[in-house]
Parts: structure tokens; sequence; C-alpha cells
């Protein structure tokens, strides 16, 4: 069974509602080619569409998305629009905060569809056979279904992440993420219509330096841990015994997992930069954000308070960091795919 790791739900100072300004400007990034995406190889007759975002967490970056999507259609079938209606479902774990969500939903008067919420894993069925017409994730496949097994063994001594750690660990989370894409994957050909669309955003990092950066604003949490180790207040083994559950595919990885399940085509695969600008407080509140609650969990609200005070005191390091090296070697992976085989 998948894990949850929620973002941080309410309306408070760390709440991920007011602290994922990141996320938005990816999905804003992202618009017009979602738009031309649909508009291009969306060929469906039907006069209800069902859409889903998966992975959608409390707002408001997903209210944004689906209505981008549902405008795109629009465009497409506009010749019979006033006669198409649309059903979107708002898809994360069970533990995602719904109420924040659908109340802030709620308050805009313009939406244009029936909505609903799909609490459960992607990693797994969600919906009724040949049921969805386009299916939409930004930024949460990047998110494993559990943290790979066996890390403990591998020595990933000191270290939360594969970034910087042994080929075995590395290895370790890119078996974790071809098991769950195939999952992901076999789920959806069940789950969608033929012809319909997946349309994936997704962090990533190009097949060509895959091997040479990671996501470096684990090591300034490493750093912290480590830190409070020497000081005596967190045990070395309970900072040896995590591990975040993430991985960022290259353009390569993500081609393997799609052509093995072999149920979809890949209809436009590309990387691109990611254009934002974040001082480095803002970036380290945003990672709180949507870590907290996996932290907490973990070691504790406590110590997870005071880790993530400890990492802000590095703003002058993670700030030179954002410059030389975050803002130049981040990109984000945008792919389409079409259903074209069916599991029966």
């Amino acid at each position: 069974m998948a894990e949850s790791f929620p973002m941080n739900g309410g309306n408070g100072v760390y709440s991920y509602t007011k602290n994922s300004l990141l996320q938005r400007n990816v999905a804003d990034n992202a618009k017009l080619m979602v738009r031309e995406a649909i508009i291009e190889n969306l060929d469906i007759q039907t006069k209800t569409f069902v859409i889903v975002d998966m992975g959608c967490s409390v707002g408001p970056n997903t209210f944004f998305a689906m209505q981008n999507v549902v405008q795109a259609i629009k465009h497409k079938y506009h010749s019979t629009c006033s006669q198409i209606e649309f059903h979107v479902f708002f898809n994360d774990h069970v533990t995602n905060d719904f109420n924040v969500l659908f109340e802030s939903l709620f308050s805009d008067h313009q939406k244009t569809y029936f909505a609903a919420a799909i609490p459960g894993s992607f990693y797994g069925r969600l919906f009724p056979s040949r049921s969805i017409h386009v299916a939409y994730s930004c930024y949460a496949l990047q998110w494993l279904s559990r943290v790979p097994k066996g890390l403990i063994d591998k020595k990933n001594k000191g270290r939360i992440h594969y970034d910087g750690a042994s080929i075995d660990v590395w290895n370790a989370y890119v078996d974790q993420f071809e098991k769950d894409m195939e999952v992901f994957l076999s789920a959806r050909a069940n789950e969608m219509v033929h012809g319909g669309l997946i349309v994936l955003v997704l962090p990533s990092i190009p097949s060509e330096q895959h091997s040479k950066i990671g996501y470096r604003i684990f090591t300034f949490v490493e750093s912290s841990l480590i830190d409070m180790v020497n000081e005596g207040i967190v045990e070395e083994s309970l900072v040896d015994s995590f591990n975040l559950p993430l991985y960022f595919p290259s353009d390569e990885d993500m081609t393997k997992v799609v052509e093995k399940n072999g149920c979809f085509s890949i209809e436009k695969l590309e990387i691109t930069c990611l254009q934002c600008n974040i001082d480095a407080k803002s970036f380290i509140i945003h990672i709180r954000a949507g870590f907290e609650g996996i932290f907490t969990k973990h070691f504790g609200s406590k110590i997870t308070y005071e880790i993530f005070e400890r990492t802000l005191g590095k703003i002058e390091e993670i700030e030179a960091w954002l410059e030389t090296e975050y803002y130049k070697t981040t990109r984000q992976l945008f792919m389409v795919l079409k259903c074209k085989k069916l599991i029966l």
C-alpha cells in the first residue's frame, strides 16, 4: 500500500495554500503547452468530459490548472461547446486537507464544471474502467509510493536522499520509481477511454546531467540534522533511518517506463527551463510547506521545527546555490501520453 505524504493543510503561515508559488509558476510555465497538447491531440466525441488532477493538494494551483484544461477543450470543440459539460475530480491522498480545497473552490462563483473529490493514491485504481478523458498531474509524480527498501543496509548514512549517495542507493531509487510508474500507467490504462490523454509536468534532471547534479536543497537540511546529531539533540540512528521518497526522473527514465508499459504513445516530451525567481527564505518556507509532515512523522514536531529554523540560518549559502546552480540546472519535464491500448 502506498504511503501518504500530504502537504501542510490549513491556512497557516507554513501552509501549502500560502506557500506554493513555485508550483504555481511551474503550472503557469506549462499552461500554453497543456493547451496546445489538448487542442492537437484530443479527439474524442462525448457530451461530458471527465478530467482528473492527480496530486491536487489543497489549492489554489489546481483550480488554475483545471480551468486551463477546461478552456482548452472548449476551444477544441468550440462549435459544440454549449452542449458539453465537464466533471472534474480532485485527487490526492485521503489525508489531504480537502476541506480547505473545497472551501476555496466553492468561493469561486465562476467555476464552469462539476467538482468532486476522489481520495486515494494514484499508485493504484481510482476510477471505473473507460471513464477518464484527460488526466493531469503537476509536480506530484516525483513522489514515490514509499521509501525504497533496504536503504539502511545500503549505508545511506547521514543522508536523507540519493543526491551524492552511492550507486547502490541511486539504483534503489530508480527501481522504486520504475515499479511505481508501471503501477501508475497500468491503472490509468484501465481507467482512460481510448484516445484519452495524460498530461504530466514534473521536476526533472536531463539525462546528460543525471549522474552529475541533484537537488541540493536536501543537503542543507541534512547538514542541519548532522549538526543536531553532533550536539546530542538527535540520535544518529534516527537520521540514518530517514530517507525522502522522491525521485526526479530524466527524459530517458520517462521514455523507458512508458515504452515498457506499452499502453500509451508519447505525443510530446519536452524538457524546459524553470522560470522562477524566489529568495532563499521563501524557498525554504516552500520546502517546509511540502515536507514538514513527513519530517514530523519521523522526528516529531519539536525536532522538525528546529530542523527548518536551523536551515533558515543558512540563507546566504542557499541564496548562492539558487543563483549559481538551481536556476541554471533545474528543469521541468512536460509529457503528453495518449491511451492506445486498453487493459482488459
